[in-house]
């Protein structure tokens, strides 16, 4: 598997939010505009994943609905103080712009030789303004981070040394931050 470098995929996100609608109001059946439709929204704050603390900073915006629940990817960067940069998405899913929200997530380990995880988040938003806001949310995610397990044995001559492993871990995640609508 190859590891994608960091201009590839600040590349990839970038494409991503130029293909999200960008347009915060939208028009009802009966020709009125929506002023409480969710809008694109930056997220930043600190949290925990596992024990390590991290500071993260990401954008989401509404692409449709499903039924009753609007879908807005959130794309971002986790800052792990351990890991390094971790490139996330997550699929939001929630029925209005405060309240609870949750959906898959995923996200790749740029440091080191790189990495994964997967898993799901949820949590609750609201607001303290009109376009400020707060959120609490957790998550229970899958990490595998390439190449960090090694062997402390001595290495017997004429033999190579074991190669290094992947950890793999469940990593339960806490994150609290502030919301800005646009």
């Amino acid at each position: 598997m190859r590891i994608l470098n960091i201009s590839s995929c600040a590349a990839v996100l970038a494409g991503l939010l130029l293909l999200t609608p960008l347009s915060a109001a939208q028009t009802a059946a009966d020709g009125t505009t929506n002023t409480t439709a969710e809008r694109p929204t930056v997220w930043a704050g600190l949290g925990l994943e596992t024990i390590v603390p991290f500071g993260s900073l990401a954008v989401s915006a509404p692409v449709g609905r499903v039924g009753a629940l609007t879908v807005a990817p959130r794309l971002g960067v986790d800052g792990l103080v351990l890991l390094g940069p971790v490139v996330s998405a997550d699929l939001l899913l929630s029925r209005a712009d405060t309240g609870w929200y949750g959906g898959p997530s995923a996200g790749l380990i740029l440091a080191g030789k790189g990495g994964w995880r997967a898993g799901a988040v949820a949590g609750y938003r609201s607001r303290t303004r009109p376009d400020l806001g707060f959120f609490v949310e957790g998550g229970v995610r899958y990490t595998v981070v390439r190449g960090v397990l090694t062997s402390h044995e001595p290495v017997p001559a004429g033999q190579s040394a074991r190669p290094a492993e992947d950890l793999a871990l469940p990593s339960p995640t806490l994150r609290l931050g502030l919301t800005y609508r646009f």
